[in-house]
């Protein structure tokens, strides 16, 4: 009578994850086969290569990207320094860098810093301690810190959505001062000679710097006054309508307002449809950045339109191109126009 067969049993390894050791030993070949079979396929034998990639399904071997990054000293991790996260503009922005990251074989860390850029480097020392081997970083730095830790650890360094002519760093991105020119001029052919700016977050911020100097600039070119409002928004509590109701309704109502964010334009539209002020009949209202539901209000607003998407994978391309090739990061500066929308109109005739 025939011995039953024995049923082969499924090897595995003692300490849980097999390492290439393991693979060496299970597929009966060297260590050095083992790896030119994995990473030159074509330098090895077809026999040779097909045990290696059955040692492989048997064990459930996986590759250790940790154990490349520690042989080459590559991580391939690119950080990047937002504001906030759970701003519309900030995840538009983002989603461009990871998606240029996502196509290199990178990955990313995002941290938010708040709205100061003069408090980065420890940030940034946090981000390259932990890997990353360059930083993004949203609007202008103005941390002398990051500077020097830059200039001492020998990373790429990028400022991204801002651009400013001369920057010490490179930067990709818009002009916020001449794109809120646009804006205002638009509202002063229109008639309009009581404009009011709200905006948010100026100290410390480059973006609404530029544009409230723009606004100063243009309504002093034609002896107009300044109407500005600096407007909280950093909590679901913050309620602008008191100040905004300043600006609407009395004698010395305006009949434009400039936001420097969508977000407030929103806010600011709400306020107005619970004050029953029209729009644009009673006050013209423009937005910055052109969110995605800045068409979908009614009326559609009337805003700058920002590549925030693409100036996010410009930024990233930078960085790989430089980790890759060695390639140096340049400056480049995106065109702005205005979209029109029925948020804007002539002002009111009384």
């Amino acid at each position: 009578m025939d011995k039953p067969r024995k049923t082969q049993k499924k090897e595995t390894v003692p300490n849980g994850r097999p390492t290439i050791l393991d693979l060496a030993r299970h597929a009966g070949v060297s260590i050095a086969t083992v790896s030119r079979a994995l990473n030159t396929p074509d330098v090895v034998s077809d026999d040779m290569r097909r045990k290696v990639e059955a040692s492989v399904a048997e064990l459930g071997y996986v590759t250790s990207s940790v154990g490349k990054a520690l042989r080459k000293q590559r991580t391939r991790v690119i950080g990047t320094l937002l504001p906030q996260l759970d701003n519309p503009l900030f995840s538009v922005f983002a989603a461009g860098v990871h998606s240029a990251l996502s196509e290199a074989g990178y990955v990313g860390f995002i941290q938010p810093v708040g709205w100061d850029n003069r408090q980065l480097s420890k940030h940034a020392r946090t981000m390259i301690a932990n890997g990353a081997e360059g930083i993004i970083v949203f609007g202008r730095i103005d941390d002398p810190d990051l500077f020097r830790l830059q200039k001492a650890q020998k990373f790429p360094l990028i400022s991204a959505y801002s651009y400013h002519e001369g920057s010490d760093v490179p930067c990709v991105g818009i002009d916020n001062y001449s794109a809120t020119k646009l804006l205002v001029n638009l509202l002063l052919q229109l008639g309009h000679k009581r404009i009011a700016m709200l905006s948010a977050n100026m100290i410390a911020n480059d973006r609404q710097q530029s544009r409230i100097d723009a606004y100063r600039d243009v309504m002093a070119e034609h002896g107009l006054p300044v109407f500005l409002e600096d407007i909280d928004l950093s909590s679901p509590e913050a309620d602008p309508s008191p100040r905004l109701e300043k600006l609407l309704k009395g004698e010395n109502r305006v009949s434009a307002i400039l936001c420097n964010r969508d977000v407030l334009a929103y806010r600011t539209l709400s306020v107005c449809m619970k004050l029953g002020i029209r729009v644009p009949e009673d006050v013209s209202l423009t937005g910055f950045d052109e969110l995605e539901y800045a068409s979908l209000l009614y009326p559609p607003l009337t805003t700058v339109a920002v590549p925030a998407a693409e100036i996010g994978r410009n930024a990233a391309r930078q960085v790989i191109s430089y980790l890759e090739e060695g390639r140096p990061l340049s400056s480049y500066r995106y065109d702005t126009h205005v979209i029109l929308r029925q948020s804007v109109g002539a002002p009111p005739t009384t």
